[in-house]
């Protein structure tokens, strides 16, 4: 997500706090939506690569991917890459080039406040992913027949912490990163190891042992078989929910600390 020229309006808000925290949302959601490169590859991509992955693979239980249809071990990670590139690329964009043109500085001395914008930003991040996840299910499931989770309190466990790990990981990259450009190009680096080991390339039932091993101990390889083990109605497993924890409160707190309001 890209700053654009007429975000300095942001700074002449006064409103009362409620008010102001609701006309922050809207304008940042204007914002958004006025990427259509980001909405691309953050919700269309992601929606042609299920059909596609559904349309063209395999259509019977795979040996090899445990008895489970082709689409059913992809459609947890279509889920992953939506997150990702919503979390990497759209929020610490934003939130790099807002404090590079000096609006997190400039905001901190209005009534709306710099931690409110950070608050918008997280807010709409939220909603997208969350419609995200919606949208990926019901075509999947509509589609090709994918079940809906029939563990659904561990889905919903499961994916509250993968969002909270990426996240914390794209404020992180925020906070590091001194520009827009280079959050952007630094989120696009990390999106192949995490998509990787999540299995886009290479599901990781047909990865070798000791590499299936290690990817369990990253988000998003903890991720993929936990919200599978969800939809396929068994409580997600301990080491990959203990993992998505140790992730989010990680990440979380490293953006807390290091997070600036200026350059």
């Amino acid at each position: 997500m890209s700053a654009h020229a007429d975000t300095p309006a942001l700074v002449r808000l006064t409103p009362g706090r409620s008010q102001g925290f609701r006309t922050l949302l809207q304008t940042e959601l204007k914002l958004f939506v006025r990427e259509p490169i980001l909405l691309f590859w953050g919700l269309a991509f992601p929606v042609v690569l299920l059909l596609v992955l559904g349309v063209a693979g395999p259509k019977q239980p795979e040996r090899a991917l445990g008895d489970v249809k082709f689409i059913v071990v992809y459609t947890p990670v279509v889920m992953m890459l939506m997150l990702t590139v919503l979390s990497l690329s759209a929020l610490p964009a934003a939130l790099a080039s807002y404090r590079d043109k000096g609006y997190l500085r400039r905001l901190s001395t209005t009534p709306v406040g710099a931690l409110r914008l950070l608050a918008a930003q997280i807010v709409i991040d939220l909603a997208l992913e969350a419609v995200a996840v919606v949208l990926i299910l019901v075509i999947a499931r509509f589609a090709f027949s994918v079940p809906l989770p029939q563990q659904f309190g561990g889905f919903l466990l499961a994916i509250a912490l993968t969002i909270s790990a990426m996240l914390g990981f794209g404020v992180v990259i925020a906070a590091v990163a001194p520009s827009q450009r280079v959050a952007a190009g630094i989120g696009s680096l990390l999106l192949f190891p995490l998509m990787f080991f999540a299995g886009l390339w290479v599901p990781q039932a047909e990865m070798g042992s000791g590499l299936r091993d290690v990817s369990h101990f990253t988000p998003l390889g903890a991720a993929a078989p936990a919200v599978q083990n969800a939809i396929a109605g068994h409580w997600p497993g301990s080491v990959h929910l203990l993992v998505l924890a140790a992730y989010a409160v990680v990440l979380c707190a490293l953006a807390v600390r290091f997070f600036r309001w200026d350059r």
